[in-house]
């Protein structure tokens, strides 16, 4: 008599957050360089990219486009959404992507955890044109460093919105990531834009 079969699923760790982030992005400024190429692909044609210290006197980077931001639905079903990438041919629905003239630098959905390579706290701020709120992520990446057993769906991130906007443009998405790995530039501070 031949066993029943049935359908099994694959569980995902916590710990794939550092597979993909910091074990496969190895160097502070290919992350940079990926969040660029994602401040590019959101059809932005200026990023800015700041080196500072806050007002504890930690250093933090913030990176900062005038793409077209991202409101509730891209942020927990596209952006929180591991691995996937709206940039693909197969994912998109009419939107802006389709009207673009540019090639796409990126679309493995992995981009987003260049930040965990910078610094292990991001707080992300968007918002999209003509709408009233911004929208915030805050992730600790160290959140899921902490027990491999634990499954990544079960590790939250925190989300709120704000009426004020930090954000130096109209719409886009700033990254602010703190709590810094490396040391990015030794003579000081800096502060540098890039145009498309």
């Amino acid at each position: 008599m031949a066993n029943k079969s049935k359908e099994l699923n694959f569980r995902i760790s916590a710990g794939l957050k550092s597979v993909i982030g910091r074990e496969l992005i190895s160097d502070k400024y290919i992350a940079i360089f990926e969040i660029v190429k994602n401040s590019y692909d959101a059809g932005a044609t200026c990023v800015s990219i700041t080196y500072k210290q806050n007002e504890s006197g930690k250093y933090t980077i913030i990176i900062e486009d005038n793409g077209v931001g991202m409101n509730y639905d891209d942020i927990t079903q596209k952006w929180l959404f591991v691995a996937y990438s709206g940039k693909k041919e197969k994912n998109r629905s009419e939107s802006y992507v389709d009207k673009m003239t540019r090639h796409f630098a990126g679309a493995k959905g992995i981009g987003r955890f260049s930040c965990d390579r910078l610094g292990s706290e991001l707080k992300l701020f968007s918002k999209k044109k003509n709408e009233a709120e911004t929208h915030v992520v805050d992730i600790d990446w160290n959140k899921f460093e902490v027990d491999d057993k634990n499954e990544f769906v079960n590790i939250p991130v925190l989300y709120h919105t704000e009426k004020e906007s930090i954000l130096q443009k109209k719409h886009g998405t700033m990254l602010l990531v703190s709590n810094l790995r490396d040391v990015c530039y030794r003579n000081g501070l800096f502060s540098l834009k890039c145009y498309f």
